[in-house]
C-alpha cells in the first residue's frame, strides 16, 4: 500500500494537479493506515470511521485550479455543477464546504466522490482502491477548469442560460487564460507504421503516455486503438492511458470475440470510423479548450453539426445506444480524420502510426484555444 501511495503521489505532481508533496495528502488502509505524512491527523482518522473507504486523498490543488475553484466557490458556496458530459456521468456535483468539518463532509463524501473545502482544498475517497480517489480529484480539476471558461464564454454571448459574468469574473478569466493555455506542441511519436503485436503495444503505449504529458486528456478517460488487417487493438474501459501494457484487447472486426466486453465503451465508434476510413489509427483525449469550445452556444441536437473553424463538432452519448457516438462521429471523421464530440473531447485518426493522430490532436486543442481567446476579444475582453 505504501508504494501506491507513492505512486499516486507522484502522479499528482507530474499531471500537475499540485506544485509539490506537500500540497497533498494520502492515505491507503490496508493492515493498518499507510500515508506520505508522518502523522494521521485526528480528523482523517475520523473520516475512515465514519466512511465505507479504503482510501482518501486531500489535496491543495496547484494555483492556477484553485484559484478557479474559489472563483466557482464565490458564485455558489454550497455546490458546483459541472457542464461537460463526462463529469456529469462519473462525478454529478460537486458539494462545497467553507471550512473541514469533519461530520459535514462524511455526510457529503457519502453521496459523492469529492468535494472541495474552502479553506483546505479537494477532498476524494475510493472503497476498492487509492487510484479511485486519484481519479477523482483528477475529474473535479477537469470539471471546474471547463465549468469557468464556458461559463465565461457562453455568459458573455447569453447562451445556454449562463448569467453574464460580472467585472470581476472577466477580468480574472483575462489575468488567467495566458497561464491556462495548452503546452507548447511537441511531438514525439514515430512515424514509423507498427508492423507486429509488440511493436503495435509499444506504439499505443508510447502515444498513450504522450496524450497524459501533454495533458491532453485527464485522469482515466479516453482511449487508443489501431487496426491491423481485420483485428483492432484497443485500450480497455477504465484504463490510464499512460499505463496501458496489459490493458489492450485484440478484437476481430466481425465481432468473433468476447474481448468488447472489457474494451472501451467507445469500442463501436472506432469500428465504424475503420469501416468507412482508411485510417488505421485513432486518438482520443479530453483537451480542455477542445471541450469548452464545443459547448460554445446553444446545447447540440443529435442531429445537428456545428464547426469550430474547419472543425466539425457532433453530439453523441457513450455506448451503442439510439444516441450513441457511432451514429455521429464515423462520418465527421471521414471527412476531416478528426472531430470533437459535444461536451465530450475530441477524436483523431490517421493511416500508418500515431504520430498524425496526435498532431491533429494537438493542433485542434490549439487551435481551440485561440478560438477562445478571439471570442473573448470580439467581446471586447482583451
Amino acid at each position: 500500500m505504501q508504494e501506491q501511495v507513492e505512486k499516486y503521489l507522484s502522479k499528482l505532481i507530474r499531471h500537475g494537479l499540485v506544485q509539490g508533496p506537500d500540497d497533498a495528502a494520502l492515505y491507503g488502509l490496508d493492515d493498518e493506515l499507510y500515508t506520505n505524512r508522518h502523522t494521521v491527523a485526528p480528523e482523517v482518522r475520523a473520516l475512515f470511521d465514519l466512511l465505507n473507504i479504503n482510501s482518501l486523498i486531500i489535496a491543495r490543488p496547484e494555483p492556477l485550479h484553485w484559484s478557479i475553484m474559489g472563483d466557482l466557490i464565490r458564485d455558489d458556496p454550497s455546490l458546483i455543477c459541472p457542464c461537460d458530459c463526462e463529469s456529469l456521468t462519473f462525478i454529478h456535483d460537486i458539494p462545497v464546504l467553507r471550512t473541514f468539518d469533519v461530520e459535514a463532509a462524511a455526510r457529503a463524501l457519502s453521496g459523492r466522490k469529492g468535494l472541495i473545502i474552502a479553506d483546505t482544498g479537494i477532498i476524494t475517497t475510493g472503497t476498492v482502491s487509492l487510484e479511485q480517489a486519484f481519479i477523482s480529484l483528477s475529474s473535479i480539476c477537469f470539471a471546474t477548469f471547463v465549468k469557468y471558461f464556458a461559463d465565461v464564454l457562453n455568459g458573455l454571448y447569453g447562451f445556454a442560460a449562463t448569467p453574464k459574468p460580472g467585472t470581476a469574473r472577466l477580468d480574472a478569466a483575462r489575468r488567467i487564460l495566458a497561464p491556462a493555455a495548452p503546452a507548447a506542441f511537441y511531438n514525439p511519436l514515430s512515424r514509423e507504421t507498427p508492423g507486429t503485436e509488440a511493436e503495435i503495444i509499444q506504439a499505443m503505449d508510447a502515444a498513450g503516455k504522450a496524450i497524459v504529458s501533454a495533458h491532453l486528456v485527464d485522469s482515466f478517460f479516453g482511449n487508443i486503438s489501431c487496426r491491423k488487417g481485420d483485428l483492432i487493438y484497443i485500450s480497455q474501459t477504465g484504463s490510464s492511458l499512460d499505463e496501458l501494457p496489459g490493458c489492450i484487447d485484440c478484437i476481430p472486426i466481425d465481432g468473433s470475440s468476447t474481448c468488447d466486453l472489457t474494451s472501451s465503451s467507445e469500442l463501436l465508434a472506432h469500428l465504424k470510423t475503420y469501416e468507412i476510413t482508411d485510417d488505421s489509427a485513432i486518438l482520443h483525449g479530453h483537451p480542455r479548450f477542445s471541450v469548452i469550445m464545443s459547448m460554445f452556444g446553444e446545447p447540440l441536437g443529435f442531429t445537428e453539426t456545428r464547426h469550430i473553424e474547419d472543425i466539425p463538432v457532433v453530439a453523441g452519448e457513450v455506448g451503442a445506444g439510439r444516441h450513441g457516438l457511432m451514429h455521429t462521429l464515423p462520418a465527421a471523421m471521414a471527412g476531416h480524420h478528426a472531430a470533437v464530440v459535444y461536451g465530450h473531447g475530441t477524436f483523431a485518426s490517421c493511416s500508418g502510426s500515431f504520430h498524425g493522430a496526435f498532431e491533429r490532436l494537438s493542433s485542434i486543442e490549439h487551435q481551440c484555444f485561440d478560438a477562445y481567446r478571439s471570442a473573448l476579444e470580439k467581446a471586447g475582453v482583451s
